[in-house]
């Protein structure tokens, strides 16, 4: 049965010209929330043997293949390391690489899951995993409406005038109309439970906002 782990990552690498993403998919000797410990090296064998067979997804969805990985360096100190070439010829790629530099931009934590089988763990320590096999690795959608934690991390601005830059953010970047509504759906929510209390000043000044969204 193939698992999932998420991470929450801080981007190492964005290249908005070529569509290239570095970032961790996993890190090594950290109890990740499952209660499991990636030991060094666990990835080195299932990357060398299979790397041609590794799909970058979005959602984990095997029909949603929104890249190929560039290079996977296992031997990082700190994590797997991925190197990832978007579809930039694809809306849903293109798509999902907007939303990855808006996160970062905004000074947000985006989510990338890695798709694997435990294949070894420690004979004395069994919740340190010492040999994966690597499936696939995913960009998770940061503005799906039923995603809690994706809310919390967008109302992680903690105020009305961050919210206000993160529209005009994701309003002039290259979304498609379709990913602009789904945003736009996602924002309106949030104004409905303000982080901070908001002042007559400021909801007006939201509501202006949002009303210039063409649905």
């Amino acid at each position: 049965m193939e698992l999932f782990k998420q991470l929450s990552y801080n981007l190492k690498d964005l290249d908005e010209e070529k569509g290239v993403v570095v970032a961790y998919a996993n890190v090594y000797n950290n109890t990740d929330a499952d209660g499991d410990i990636s030991a060094y090296g666990s990835f080195t064998k299932t990357v060398s043997e299979s790397f041609k067979r590794i799909r970058v997804l979005k959602d984990h969805d095997p029909r949603l293949m929104i890249g190929v990985p560039l290079h996977i360096d296992t031997t990082d100190s700190y994590g797997l390391l991925t190197t990832t070439q978007f579809n930039m010829q694809k809306q849903l790629s293109r798509d999902m690489f907007t939303d990855v530099k808006l996160m970062h931009e905004s000074g947000l934590n985006a989510e990338l899951s890695i798709g694997y089988r435990v294949m070894k763990r420690d004979e004395k320590q069994k919740s340190i995993i010492t040999e994966y096999m690597l499936r696939e690795y995913s960009f998770l959608s940061n503005w799906a409406a039923n995603e809690l934690a994706t809310v919390r991390d967008i109302k992680s601005v903690k105020s009305v005038n961050g919210i206000l830059e993160l529209i005009e953010k994701s309003y002039n970047l290259d979304y498609s109309d379709a990913r602009l509504r789904q945003i736009e759906t996602i924002l309106k929510a949030l104004t409905d439970e303000p982080t901070e209390p908001v002042t007559n000043k400021d909801e007006p000044q939201i509501l202006d906002i949002l009303k210039t969204f063409k649905i």
